[in-house]
């Protein structure tokens, strides 16, 4: 028969020492047991989330993690916030940072969605998430700048899909490609008909000009545009798309052609 007193008394253990038992135990169901046992791991100290995260690194560690590090393994759970991830970093326990490139984890960009223009004229800003996390980690001395092209430019891809200007431009900053999945940001920007950021994506920003006699070479573009971007331009009516692809060199294709015929 099943003993209905133990989780009750279970409950009424100490905070410090369930997490101590966590510590030990690194289940991912225990903080869901019960709705108690949520509540204590959810108010939990960034200090113990810290730890909880590098043992989980120290006791699962593959040829595959231990290449990634143990920033790229933090990264993945959610509870590593920029706070948490700081503290490990002071840990005396974390193992030494991989000079590797840890991953973007898809989570920081899943939820980013279209944030179109409310009656308080809200936009996307430099404070919006994941952008102040990201500008941490990039600027940190210790920690090796990720990669911006982690699972085939994921980042890149979902920043363009929800019009989020700002982390477009970070991204870009630091090294992203838009060539990533054969330029899929860039047909997304144009089947949102978004010119300024389909030249964002391709072309290189000048740096800042320096009195100086000397000629200013033109930037490589960072990406070559193709016919496939040029036939959905035109699939999608967006004329002004169409011809800045004709200007980059962008030859139709027979299909192309008879769409422009037809227009």
């Amino acid at each position: 028969m099943h003993d209905t007193t133990t989780v009750p008394a279970f409950q009424k253990l100490p905070v410090e020492l369930l997490y101590e038992i966590q510590s030990l135990a690194l289940s991912e169901s225990l903080p869901y047991t019960c709705k108690h046992f949520h509540m204590v791991f959810k108010a939990a100290p960034s200090s113990v989330r810290a730890h909880y995260l590098i043992q989980r690194y120290m006791s699962n560690q593959t040829t595959s993690t231990i290449a990634q590090g143990v920033v790229s393994k933090a990264l993945r759970f959610p509870l590593c916030t920029q706070d948490v991830l700081q503290r490990m970093i002071e840990s005396l326990d974390c193992p030494p940072l991989r000079l590797a490139n840890p991953e973007l984890p898809r989570r920081l960009f899943r939820s980013l969605a279209p944030a179109f223009s409310d009656k308080r004229g809200h936009r996307w800003t430099d404070h919006d998430e994941p952008l102040p996390f990201l500008r941490y980690m990039y600027s940190h001395p210790t920690i090796p700048a990720p990669n911006p092209d982690s699972h085939d430019g994921y980042a890149l891809t979902k920043a363009v899909y929800a019009g989020f200007i700002p982390l477009v431009q970070f991204l870009l900053d630091h090294g992203a490609s838009p060539a990533c999945k054969n330029g899929l940001a860039a047909m997304i920007a144009i089947r949102h008909k978004d010119l300024p950021l389909l030249k964002m994506l391709v072309e290189r920003k000048d740096p800042p000009r320096v009195a100086t006699k000397a000629k200013r070479r033109k930037l490589e573009d960072r990406m070559q545009v193709t016919p496939e971007m040029l036939t959905l331009a035109v699939k999608g009516d967006a004329r002004d798309i169409v011809q800045y692809l004709t200007e980059k060199g962008c030859i139709p294709d027979m299909q192309t052609l008879k769409l422009l015929a037809r227009a």
